[in-house]
């Protein structure tokens, strides 16, 4: 599976106007022609030219500050020498870059810079990816000519629950704080007094209470920001770093994991200027180190004399497949499935494979409660450019935090109309609905059914775009892979003529008839009608509406596994209990809210026993007499694209 957006949302992102052209400005940069669109900086133009231009506040997706004065260039015709990232390009501009009266002139500047910078790089957190380090070893002086008592702040002062402040360490580049106006919008860092004297503050007692704080730590190039969670845990040439994808909610981030000795140390962020430019929210960031906690299980457990107990996988294989097996020899429907909106592609379509293939049936749920399936009209990055925004039922920053930011980015830069409404039927939405096309409503999946509808109705007959937002990593995923008591995979149904497709590929009939879903499932365990349950990274008697209803089904059910990273409530009432895998311990893919699908490659290997899910179900199919011919993801990918391709 490629990454690419779902096709049913491909052609509303595209636009039906045409671009106007774009005004280009030639200019010679050190000897060298450029041509670069009017409005470009003079640093941005250096660095198309290959020019090699120091700088410290600089931030191509921030406004010019011009507060360090590190890119200092000697532009043709001006008095004096300039600084490159607050000097717009003109046509016929000569800049140079090189000559020693630039040098000296950054020299300085940085000399400058180092007076009041302690020296204490070998404690720092930042050692050794430094952009001050860096630019010191390049352009700064080799010894200090300042012999004088620096200034002192308070060092190490926690300033929210992930960031610390060490004020003696800044030079007042005001990233961070542009951050928190430009990007975030919550102004909640503030340049305290002037000249020496200033110090970077939250602007509230507060603190710094931000859910986007992580990114002011990448941001900062002196380590004056630095992780509460990293500090002093690990240097960065220790790290190996994997490309991956967040697995915290459905915008589906791209990160980078990065581990030291089977644990990981750090999530960064990475670019993907589709989905999440290059920010992460602090859930990401922060909040994804349950991969190395203790409390993980890392064996197979089998239920004995009322108590899990630790066993070895081909006890519990072999005792699962035989009672799947025989109930599945006596009633197809006695048996049901429940998968995970967390766990992978991959994961999801060979466990829906399993209960349809080889077990022979369609109960088979993800959801804790049914809701309307509805691809997004418009991409993540679509949202940045609308004129209006109506968040429907959903508080963005606190449900999909990255996707506020397309928010923020569409109101700040672009000028666009927002509000939030908990009632999908109000005379406010009704009137931003009727404006038209330029409208993006964002409505959260758990509204009822029928006010969701109702907005699709009016969306439909205005022209608006309706996005009904999913919670999870792989939500979008899961209904795709066909973990539904009515769809196959790539949302076919099972009662269509898609299905012999499927029975052909799979080597076996498949039920025409529509399953149970989750509170079915539930309620057939409650009255005898289901036999066997296999739980594959849910939690219902947490995630579901009734608990109660949850717990007695669990109770209640004659056979149960759960395949799990921990035991929770789910998990204590199993019969066998399958040790699975996180994320960063195996390949896979996600699809994120708008239907594109992101890969994300294996950074440390399995705790102790624990498996892959994909894993688990094929070796179970296995034991069932049906044995899965795939040795890694990759071959469960391509079988999916092979039999969805059009």
């Amino acid at each position: 599976m490629a990454e690419t957006p779902n096709a049913t949302i491909a052609p509303a992102q595209g636009s039906t106007q045409e671009k106007p052209p774009v005004e280009m400005v030639n200019l010679t940069i050190d000897g060298k022609p450029v041509s670069v669109p009017k409005g470009t900086l003079v640093i941005t133009a250096a660095f198309q030219a290959g020019a090699d231009v120091p700088y410290f506040c600089h931030h191509p997706r921030l406004r010019p500050a011009g507060a360090c004065r590190m890119c200092l260039v000697r532009i043709e015709k001006m008095a004096k020498i300039q600084t490159a990232c607050t000097v717009p390009v003109a046509e016929g501009m000569v800049v140079d870059t090189i000559s020693p009266e630039v040098k000296q002139a950054q020299n300085g500047i940085l000399e400058f810079l180092l007076i009041n910078h302690p020296l204490d790089c070998p404690i720092c957190d930042r050692g050794g990816e430094c952009p001050l380090q860096n630019m010191t070893y390049q352009y700064g002086p080799g010894v200090t000519r300042f012999i004088d008592e620096k200034r002192h702040f308070p060092k190490a002062v926690p300033i929210s629950d992930y960031v610390v402040l060490d004020r003696e360490r800044c030079i007042q580049c005001a990233r961070c704080t542009r951050f928190t106006e430009e990007i975030s919008g919550d102004g909640e860092l503030a340049i305290e007094n002037r000249g020496n004297a200033a110090i970077i503050s939250p602007f509230t007692p507060e603190g710094f209470k931000s859910k986007f704080s992580g990114n002011t730590i990448e941001l900062c190039p002196v380590g004056a920001l630095t992780s509460r969670t990293y500090r002093f845990a690990a240097r960065p040439w220790e790290f190996q770093s994997q490309d991956s994808v967040c697995s915290m909610c459905g915008v589906g981030c791209n990160i980078a994991v990065q581990t030291r000795n089977g644990e990981m140390m750090r999530v960064n962020a990475r670019l993907n200027e589709d989905v999440n430019e290059e920010w992460t929210c602090d859930r990401g960031k922060f909040e994804q180190y349950w991969v190395n906690s203790l409390d993980r299980v890392k064996n197979p457990m089998i239920q004995r004399a009322g108590a899990l107990g630790l066993t070895d996988w081909d006890e519990v294989l072999g005792v699962a497949a035989k009672t799947l097996k025989a109930a599945a020899a006596a009633d197809p429907k006695s048996v049901a499935g429940l998968g995970s909106t967390r766990a992978s592609n991959e994961d999801l379509y060979l466990f829906q494979r399993l209960m349809r293939g080889v077990l022979g049936t369609n109960n088979l749920d993800h959801r804790m409660f049914p809701f309307p399936i509805q691809p997004m009209q418009t991409s993540i990055a679509g949202i940045g450019q609308a004129k209006r925004i109506v968040a429907v039922g959903t508080q963005i920053d606190d449900d999909l935090p990255v996707l506020w930011l397309r928010v923020y980015k569409a109101i700040s830069k672009g000028g666009a109309k927002y509000f939030r409404d908990d009632n999908a039927r109000s005379r406010a939405v009704a009137d931003a609905i009727a404006a038209g096309p330029d409208t993006v409503v964002l409505a959260w999946y758990a509204l009822p059914p029928e006010d969701i509808q109702f907005l699709s109705d009016a969306c439909a007959a205005s022209g608006a775009k309706l996005n009904v937002l999913l919670p999870d990593c792989n939500s979008w995923g899961a209904i795709t892979m066909g973990v539904l008591p009515d769809r196959l995979p790539a949302m076919q149904a099972v009662s269509d003529g898609a299905r012999p497709k499927w029975e052909t590929l799979w080597g076996g009939p498949i039920p025409a008839e529509p399953g149970l879903d989750t509170r079915g499932i539930l309620e057939g365990c409650v009255s005898g009608a289901i036999k066997a349950l296999y739980i594959l990274g849910s939690d219902p008697v947490k995630s579901f509406p009734d608990p109660d209803l949850a717990r007695r089904a669990l109770e209640k059910v004659p056979f149960l596994i759960v395949q799990d990273l921990f035991l929770t409530e789910t998990a204590s009432y199993a019969d066998v209990f399958f040790p699975a895998c996180s994320f960063i311990e195996k390949d896979g893919s996600f699809t994120n809210i708008e239907g594109r699908v992101q890969t994300f490659k294996r950074a440390v290997q399995p705790r102790g026993k624990s498996k892959a899910d994909w894993q688990i179900v094929a070796e179970l199919m296995t034991r069932l007499g049906k044995p899965a011919p795939y040795f890694s993801p990759r071959d469960i990918a391509r079988e999916i694209a092979r039999a969805t391709a059009p």
